[in-house]
């Protein structure tokens, strides 16, 4: 990426904004799952969607006073580590952007540093990202579902066989989705590490990633294992893991959904082992409105979280419209008829 480009990311990301309404941030959390804009923009729409998942949990689940207390406590967590990251993040885009403006700044491989040493990561296959570093907490976050170990393996498992990652033996996940965040801490529920680990420069701004990681549980599953597992669990006619599977890692593609074309796409490197392989990373693992409709059927109380957290794919799949005759038909299924 040359310079140009750079000091265009750059200006976009440092340029004035008022602060976040409500609206705009699950207006953007509920077309594309991502928030993206002006730096100070950025870490205000997170710290809004923060405030308002919490309150909406609150109210949707029973919980106990000690629950209660470890949500809230997640919720200050989160936006304390917002309120110092923001700080840092402000501080290096306006080094980097007076080097740039200036010709100050030395290039190193695909770094560029100002000279205060500030860097950011340039290329030319991926978005600029600048690190943010000692930014990180501990936290726990309460158990909302109340599910078997057995029903709940089985959201985890498909978290682990799309974005979940694994950190000496625990469950990490890596986002810059702030539905992700609670999605996936309610199937890791106990105790986190919480770091935002850098700030990612787009055509738009920036968008802020964070990475939490689940000290309360240990890995189960190798990424192999859990794809082979999500695959048979399919075959058997238990769609749970495919659920959270397309949650981390199917495409959203709305405009095909209102067209009509229900199609479960997800991203893989083994695409083949998923489904239908449309391309070179695309496992197409199911099509047509009854996979949709097994699909938000399987989410069971998973989906009362999804509701409210307005999750951009889950938006796609509530606007699943079933006829009388279809919805009989999926009652007759649940009870094994």
């Amino acid at each position: 990426m040359d310079r140009k480009r750079v000091n265009e990311r750059l200006e976009l990301a440092l340029r004035p904004a008022g602060p976040p309404t409500l609206e705009e941030v699950l207006e953007q959390v509920s077309t594309r799952g991502v928030l993206r804009g002006p730096v100070d923009w950025v870490f205000q729409a997170w710290a809004t969607y923060i405030e308002y998942a919490v309150q909406k949990i609150a109210e949707a689940f029973q919980l106990s006073e000690e629950e209660k207390k470890q949500l809230f406590h997640f919720r200050d967590t989160m936006k304390r580590l917002l309120r110092e990251a923001q700080k840092q993040a402000k501080e290096k885009l306006t080094a980097l952007y007076k080097a740039v403006v200036e010709g100050t700044y030395r290039l190193e491989g695909n770094k560029l540093y100002a000279p205060d040493g500030t860097w950011i990561y340039v290329n030319e296959r991926t978005a600029p990202y600048i690190p943010i570093h000692g930014i990180s907490a501990s936290a726990y976050f309460p158990d909302l579902l109340k599910l078997p170990l057995e029903r709940l393996e089985l959201l985890q498992l498909g978290w682990r066989a799309s974005d979940e990652a694994n950190h000496h033996d625990k469950p990490r996940m890596g986002t810059t989705q702030p539905w992700q965040v609670f999605a996936w801490a309610t199937v890791r529920y106990g105790k986190f590490r919480i770091d935002i680990i850098s700030v990612n420069l787009t055509r738009e701004g920036v968008s802020v990633e964070i990475r939490i990681i689940a000290r309360s549980w240990r890995q189960k599953w190798s990424k192999d294992e859990a794809i082979d597992l999500v695959v048979n669990h399919l075959r058997r006619g238990e769609w749970t893991p495919l659920l959270t599977t397309w949650l981390g890692d199917g495409e959203a593609n709305r405009r095909d959904i209102l067209r009509g074309d229900y199609k479960l796409v997800i991203v893989a490197k083994e695409p083949w082992k998923l489904g239908k392989s449309i391309s070179m990373r695309k496992a197409l693992a199911a099509r047509g409105k009854e996979a949709f409709a097994r699909l938000k059927e399987s989410a069971g109380v998973y989906g009362v979280l999804l509701d409210l957290l307005r999750a951009h794919k889950w938006v796609n799949v509530s606007l699943l419209q079933t006829t009388p005759s279809e919805q009989l038909t999926s009652k007759r299924r649940r009870r094994g008829v």
